[in-house]
């Protein structure tokens, strides 16, 4: 039958195995969380494990494929029937009581299982079942991995009988064991070697030049010993030799499985049988796989994979165990600053390379004793015991900081980490695990919100910061829904003539009587899932201004509109877009998309790059705004269709007398123009800065010292005022002097 195939149909198999079963969370986590746990060792158990999910009451919750093959039950006919259903009949109740008494006790049960399949033929699996526990240590459930071994009864069996029946079958005995991937080896009365097949001198390498026809077993095991095949065998002379006895005294004894721990970290399950003759035949299985997989179960219930530190699950569990010590202690929750740009830049394998690297600082810098975590992305937590007053956070927290620091060497390229950190005492900010997570995370917003590279302690008023958020989150579904989000532009000008080239769109939101700052309007949005709906609001408002502004018989020129990752990430967005243009008749050359370094950087680039040059392809214009400021490549001016770089207003601010920054923004000018780009200077506000940008190569300037950004009735005052509304068609010889202060 198939069930009872040589190993390579196992692995034919092997496809179906775990891929398709949906195993439960260990730790407590969330599914996603816990699939994510389990991909390790899932290929492990994929090969060869069958395996089979019940809860406390021995219902079958879920199975995987290699479980339905064996049994030929489909998983419809197994799920939410008692295990029972596979009953074979061949044990006594006795064996069953003993099982379901180990397990319910909270212990790891281990035995072979005779079941019946669907057709009524009986199969054999070598069975561990593993308890799961929910976060407070109740049991929940079974988890059972099974080995089939249907076929290693039958050889054992055949191999018995056989050596009752006749001696004449002996050679066909030898290709039947040869064919078996388990280890086969039949000692004599004398326990001298009389019968072994390849696979079992495979099994253990270090005593294969012994291992022959004739030899005594004690012979093999002390040349085995001396070579150190057994790797839980101590060097000691008087070990190996009890070690030896033991063994033996095994060999001579009933009948039961053996688990041998070999060098090289490979493990054999060894079952002995000593047959009416005298002969004893024992069959090795390699169970290294089952036995790694087993251990990271138990592993990974507690240890984060990447870094080695210990998992979202402990911190809990360690915080529980800190209240009951009765000593004042700081829970610390740290996360990376920029992670997601190490691994949009230099790829994923160095974002897990950087995690690895920094769970090391960590622990290379706090106490032997205290506790750290990894909770899953980049965000660790730590437990340091003894710390109860402000002043002793503080320093652990600046030292973490400092640990931090240190350039190191990623992806071929020298990174600085960098994190910032939210702090909670106990028991001042708080008497329970949940109040203590929860206020060291309002900490750790606060840190980011200061401008990340920092710490906080929590303070009672940092609820109202994110009230204040959500009260905003709140207020903005409001605004958009009855249109209450409104444009300013502000104006850009020809450097060389000093005329009106065209206004960026900028979003401005009056709350009341309080203007809400576009940054936190923008996070609110983002909080929300309202960006694209937000950014789709805003393009229609400055394609409705553009149009009245074209309508009185004034030229505003080009139109640049904002765009976030989310709206370009929309298949349909270059659509949606000039549908909108035509509504309002404005051609696709009039219109400038900008955006930003990171939206460049976005983990979906290429559906990004696509909105991109489809909407080049229509002649819309693309802006890349801020540039210097994030890690934008060479590479990515080149894969993506640029046609203006806008200088951030960090790099002009000082630009007139810091040697650095203007160095940085002729290099960005000469670099654009060698691609054949544009440059646009922004937060252009003194004469001086004007001066500089346009003898230094930028093309257009905008800021303050043009003018702030001003709505439609303003907008239209500004373009009468200068009388010069038209878009320049050819630039003169020389820069133009820079605009009178009172156009600011």
């Amino acid at each position: 039958m198939r069930r009872h195939a040589a190993s390579a149909q196992f692995r034919a198999a092997s496809d179906q195995g775990l891929g398709s079963l949906e195993l439960p969370a260990f730790s407590g986590d969330t599914g996603s969380e816990a699939r994510n746990e389990l991909d390790s060792y899932r290929a492990a158990l994929n090969r060869h494990a069958i395996v089979g999910i019940t809860d406390r009451a021995g219902t079958i919750t879920e199975v995987n494929d290699l479980f339905c093959e064996i049994s030929q039950y489909s998983r419809v006919e197994l799920i939410g029937r008692k295990h029972s259903i596979l009953n074979s009949g061949m044990h006594e109740r006795q064996f069953f009581w003993t099982l379901w008494r180990t397990i319910s006790s909270g212990e790891t049960w281990h035995g072979d299982i005779c079941n019946r399949a669907k057709d009524g033929s009986l199969y054999w699996v070598d069975t561990t079942i593993v308890p799961r526990h929910d976060p407070a240590g109740k049991i929940t459930g079974y988890v059972s991995i099974r080995y089939d071994i249907t076929q290693r009864k039958q050889v054992e069996s055949a191999l018995l009988e056989e050596n009752r029946k006749r001696q004449s079958a002996e050679n066909l005995l030898r290709d039947v064991i040869e064919a078996l991937p388990n280890g086969v080896a039949a000692f004599d009365a004398n326990d001298r070697l009389i019968l072994f097949n390849s696979a079992y001198r495979e099994l253990y390498p270090r005593a294969a030049a012994v291992i022959a026809e004739g030899a005594s077993l004690r012979s093999i095991l002390r040349h085995a010993l001396e070579q150190g095949q057994f790797a839980d065998v101590a060097a000691d002379p008087s070990v190996r030799e009890a070690w030896l006895a033991a063994r033996l005294k095994e060999h001579l004894g009933p009948s039961r499985p053996i688990i041998q721990h070999l060098s090289g970290d490979r493990w054999v399950q060894v079952q002995e049988r000593r047959s009416a003759s005298g002969h004893v035949v024992g069959v090795g299985t390699d169970i290294t796989e089952l036995k790694r997989a087993e251990r990271r179960i138990k592993e990974q219930s507690e240890i984060d994979p990447l870094t080695g530190l210990y998992n979202r699950r402990v911190i809990g569990d360690r915080l529980a165990r800190a209240l009951k010590a009765d000593h004042g202690f700081a829970l610390l929750l740290l996360d990376l600053d920029s992670f997601k740009l190490v691994n949009d830049t230099l790829g994923h394998d160095a974002g897990d390379d950087l995690l690895i690297k920094v769970g090391a600082r960590l622990r290379g810098t706090v106490r032997r004793t205290d506790v750290i975590a990894r909770l899953g992305g980049d965000e660790f937590a730590l437990i340091l015991r003894n710390i109860e007053v402000e002043a002793d956070a503080r320093r652990m927290a600046e030292k973490l900081l400092r640990a931090l620091a240190v350039p190191v060497r990623i992806g071929g390229r020298n990174v600085v980490p960098s994190g910032s950190i939210g702090i909670a005492l106990y028991p001042r900010d708080g008497t329970t695990p949940t109040e203590l997570m929860k206020h060291a995370d309002l900490a750790l917003y606060q840190a980011k919100a200061q401008g990340r590279r920092t710490f906080a302690l929590y303070r009672p008023e940092m609820r109202s910061s994110v009230e204040r958020l959500a009260g905003v989150t709140q207020a903005l579904r409001v605004a958009i829904a009855r249109d209450r989000i409104d444009v300013a532009l502000q104006p850009q000008v020809d450097l060389r003539s000093g005329r009106h080239v065209g206004f960026e769109a900028l979003a401005r939101w009056e709350r009341g009587t309080t203007r809400v700052p576009p940054s936190e309007m923008i996070a609110a949005a983002e909080e929300a899932g309202l960006i694209v709906q937000l950014g789709y609001h805003l393009i229609d408002k400055a394609l409705a201004a553009h149009r009245d502004l074209l309508d009185e018989g004034l030229e505003p020129g080009r139109l640049g509109l904002n765009v976030a990752a989310a709206q370009l990430r929309e298949p349909g967005f270059a659509r949606r877009l000039l549908a909108m243009a035509k509504r309002r008749r404005l051609r696709p050359g009039w219109l400038e998309i900008e955006v930003t370094e990171n939206v460049v950087l976005d983990r979906s680039g290429e559906a990004i790059a696509t909105t991109l040059r489809e909407l080049d392809a229509a002649g819309v214009s693309i802006a890349l705004d801020d540039f210097g400021t994030g890690y934008a490549s060479l590479s990515h001016l080149k894969r993506f269709p640029v046609h203006r770089l806008k200088i951030d207003r960090s790099f002009i601010r000082n630009v007139a007398t810091d040697c650095d920054d203007a160095i940085i923004a002729r290099a960005i000018a000469s670099l654009a123009h060698s691609l054949g780009m544009e440059v646009v200077a922004e937060g252009v506000e003194t004469e001086e800065q004007y001066r500089f940008v346009a003898s230094h190569g930028c093309d257009f300037a905008q800021g303050y010292l043009i003018s702030m950004p001003m709505f439609l009735p303003e907008a239209r005052a500004y373009l009468v005022g200068r009388g010069d509304g038209a878009i320049v068609a050819a630039k003169p010889a020389g820069p133009a002097q820079p605009p009178a202060a009172a156009a600011a």
